[in-house]
């Protein structure tokens, strides 16, 4: 989800003569916290330790809309060594949360300012391999999760698998074929709880 607008600081940052604008991403990998930066060296950005990756790493174009429907960035990381590309394919990444910063460094390669400027899940990773040796990562914001659907479902066995013992759902099956006259004087068939 890309926040704006940015915050003041960051925004005087930006119209300083001399500002060198970068961009940071931090991927929270279940083996660990990842954080790279689109610039050369290891940076600073909310106490976190962020190191460059130069012109190996791309990031993809960020859209803003009013609107609950999902949008995505990619996240591209080029020149890897086989056995990272090993280490990469073999980690769970779908659903890992990723954070990217915006964020603004003065003539003496300093961060000044940073705000967030999406937030989301990856959603999806592609490889390319051969002489770059590259990562995709699609990254979605969270109404991408609102639009798939949920795996549970009024039945005793979604139940049973939520909440063991809970049997509140036992009787839908027979429910579904059972005739039901609401509000009239003929009653339906003989039916007990137990």
């Amino acid at each position: 989800m890309i926040f704006s607008p940015f915050s003041d600081s960051l925004l005087d940052s930006m119209e300083q003569p001399s500002v060198t604008m970068i961009i940071a991403v931090a991927i929270y990998f279940d083996s660990g916290t990842t954080r790279v930066h689109s610039g050369t060296g290891v940076l600073s950005i909310d106490g976190q330790t962020f190191v460059g990756v130069g012109n190996l790493g791309d990031v993809g174009g960020v859209t803003e809309e009013n609107t609950t429907s999902a949008s995505t960035m990619s996240l591209t990381l080029s020149g890897l060594d086989m056995t990272l590309v090993g280490q990469t394919l073999n980690e769970n990444c779908v659903g890992r949360d990723v954070k990217c910063y915006i964020a603004t460094m003065d003539e003496r390669g300093q961060v000044t300012n940073a705000n967030v400027l999406f937030e989301g899940f990856i959603s999806d990773t592609a490889m390319q391999a051969g002489t770059t040796n590259a990562i995709t990562y699609t990254v979605s914001n969270i109404f991408e999760k609102w639009s798939s659907g949920i795996p549970d479902r009024y039945t005793d066995e979604s139940q049973q698998r939520l909440h063991p013992g809970d049997r509140f759902f036992r009787y839908v099956a027979q429910m579904a074929e059972r005739s039901i006259y609401w509000g009239s004087k003929k009653d339906a068939p003989g039916f007990s709880y137990e």
